[in-house]
């Protein structure tokens, strides 16, 4: 029997199928271990309570899509708490080492085991901060200018330290798909669930009124974009002040509103690093493609047994 044992984030376990499900079409038995928000620790003890649950073997194909650095998952309530990018008391230099040594240590068990491997990325390594939950998380981090950067001097030596295991990594979804820049391919509209949509309005307003300086327009105004009348070092500033407008057209679908790669961005991916897939698997993800871009879906992966 053909096992597939996939871990990742949000990249490898989401709503609607991704690079993991398309590659389980060509399976026999496969378990999803991905979780929105999940960072690389979470990844790593994943991947040894699988094992030590399902016993891995030579036969066996594991795939592993490491996610950015600057996340901090915690075991809490007897489950795991991945809130993804946080940066109250953290260090990314710190990170980088964390995610270093999860890698190292996976590809030593993995290669003790025998089974096939393959290491696959969200992000590069040399990348420090988490855009991707300032792209996706309407919460406070969105409002804040989050960037800490990586202490060159220590990271290259960390880098040139693991550089044995880190070349076995394929290049990221970021560098391949979205070609080094989230913003790529904003002209790709994925439609999101109404309840959704008032959330995020709801919290830009909020937002919006805290923030607005005397002369700004109404807040209705600036969502409906009626600013003929705005003088333009205004909607300069409202632009500045936490990108507001590119938020609002993001949450108004005039722009892509959620950067996770589509099922056939994922496929597009598979194909980037030349991972071989099926006729069944390619027409599994232009299948859920379809679903996803018309809203017409439901899709969840079923929970692996675990603490």
């Amino acid at each position: 029997m053909k096992r597939l044992f996939t871990f990742g984030c949000s990249f490898t376990n989401y709503r609607w199928p991704t690079w993991a499900d398309i590659v389980s079409q060509d399976y026999d038995y496969y378990e999803n271990w991905g979780q929105r928000g999940g960072g690389n620790k979470y990844i790593y003890f994943s991947l040894i309570e699988c094992h030590q649950r399902n016993n891995i073997t030579a036969d066996d194909t594991v795939m592993i899509m490491w996610s950015s650095q600057a996340r901090e998952d915690k075991f809490l309530d007897n489950k795991w708490y991945t809130p993804g990018s946080v940066y109250d008391i953290a260090d990314t230099t710190g990170y980088l080492l964390d995610t270093v040594t999860y890698i190292q240590g996976s590809y030593h068990l993995l290669d003790s085991i025998g089974c096939e491997k393959h290491f696959l990325s969200m992000l590069p390594m040399d990348i420090s901060t988490d855009w991707w939950a300032n792209l996706i998380d309407i919460s406070v981090n969105r409002w804040l200018n989050l960037g800490p950067k990586l202490n060159l001097s220590i990271s290259s030596k960390i880098l040139k330290l693991y550089a044995p295991v880190l070349k076995h990594i394929k290049p990221s979804v970021y560098e391949t798909v979205f070609s080094s820049d989230w913003y790529s391919r904003d002209n790709k509209i994925v439609p999101r669930p109404a309840a959704e949509w008032k959330g995020w309005t709801d919290t830009l307003h909020k937002n919006y009124e805290s923030n607005a300086g005397n002369d700004w327009p109404t807040f209705d105004n600036f969502f409906n974009n009626k600013l003929d009348n705005v003088e333009l070092h205004i909607i300069e500033e409202i632009n500045k002040r936490f990108n507001f407008i590119a938020i609002r057209d993001e949450i108004k679908l005039l722009k892509r509103s959620d950067h996770h790669p589509t099922p056939i961005e994922h496929l597009e991916y598979l194909n980037c690093i030349n991972f071989p897939v099926s006729r069944q698997a390619e027409e599994f993800a232009k299948h859920w493609e379809e679903l996803v871009m018309t809203n017409k879906f439901k899709w969840s992966n079923k929970i692996p047994e675990r603490f």
